[in-house]
Formats: structure tokens, C-alpha cells, sequence
């Protein structure tokens, strides 16, 4: 048997009042940590899972998992006392890929924006106190740019 594993990365027993909801996608990880240490946020929860924002879109994925992750974003925003949101979508994801393929990128990228847009809304209905920032990000070479989506009124 090894010895554990020691890292020295210290432990906050303070846990982060930023939430992070964005897919699983390894690309895009630390860039979204980045982003967030960016925005004044030194660490965040992160709620993922293969398409993100939309699993809070009852009406545009599969109930069963929008409910699971309706219920983690609840967890987290009343269990964590949550105060800011970064939602994001990205480009080439294979969730939007899978689903929406037949219609074209073109639309895959429309109904993220509306994802992102229906899940603001939903969370800000539920939490008004929240204060939550929309982002689509698109890879341009080595690197990655987070665009920030307005808010609709």
C-alpha cells in the first residue's frame, strides 16, 4: 500500500460564494478558474454536467436530469449562501452537438444562448439575490475568449 497523496494546496473550510455551471469538458477548466480569479472570485463550486445551463431547461432536456441538476444548483446556492453565478456555454459542445447536430451549428449555438437565458432566468426568479453572469466561450488558438452574453430584460 502507498502512502497518501499530500497536496499543498491548503484547505479553506470557508467554502466559495461564487457557483460555476458550465459542462465537464477538461479544456475549459482551468480557464473558467481563471475567469472567476478574473472577476474578483478567488475560488468557486462548480455544478457540471454535459451541457450545463441547459439541464436547468426542463422544456429543452430530458426532465429526469434537469430535475437532479435543478436540485445540486439549489443545494449549492442555499447550502453554500451563493451569491454570484457564472453560467457558460461553449463552442463545439458535444452535449449540443448530440442533440441539435441535424438542425446545424448555427442553431446549436442559438438554443445554448436561449439555455443560458432560460437558466438566468429560473435561477434569478428562484433566488433574486443572486447575481449571475452569462458567458459563451470560443477557443481561438491556444487560447480561450469568454464573451459576456447580455441579460434579457
Amino acid at each position: 500500500m502507498s502512502a497518501p497523496y499530500v497536496s499543498p494546496v491548503p484547505f479553506e473550510p470557508v467554502h466559495p460564494k461564487t457557483l460555476a455551471v458550465y459542462c465537464p469538458d477538461g479544456r475549459f477548466t482551468e480557464a473558467v478558474e481563471d475567469l472567476a480569479r478574473h472577476l474578483g472570485h478567488p475560488r468557486i463550486d462548480t455544478l457540471t454536467l454535459p451541457g450545463g445551463p441547459a439541464l436547468l431547461n426542463r422544456w429543452a432536456s430530458d426532465y429526469l436530469e434537469s430535475e437532479g441538476f435543478t436540485k445540486a444548483a439549489r443545494f449549492l446556492i442555499e447550502g453554500h449562501h451563493i451569491e454570484d453565478v457564472l453560467m457558460l456555454a461553449h463552442a463545439g459542445c458535444g452535449y449540443y452537438h448530440a442533440k441539435h447536430s441535424a438542425l446545424g451549428p448555427d442553431i446549436a449555438v442559438e438554443q445554448q444562448l436561449k439555455d443560458l437565458h432560460f437558466g438566468a432566468k429560473e435561477l434569478q426568479t428562484a433566488y433574486p439575490h443572486l447575481r449571475i453572469h452569462l458567458y459563451y466561450v470560443r477557443p481561438h488558438g491556444k487560447t480561450l475568449e469568454f464573451e459576456p452574453i447580455p441579460r434579457e430584460g
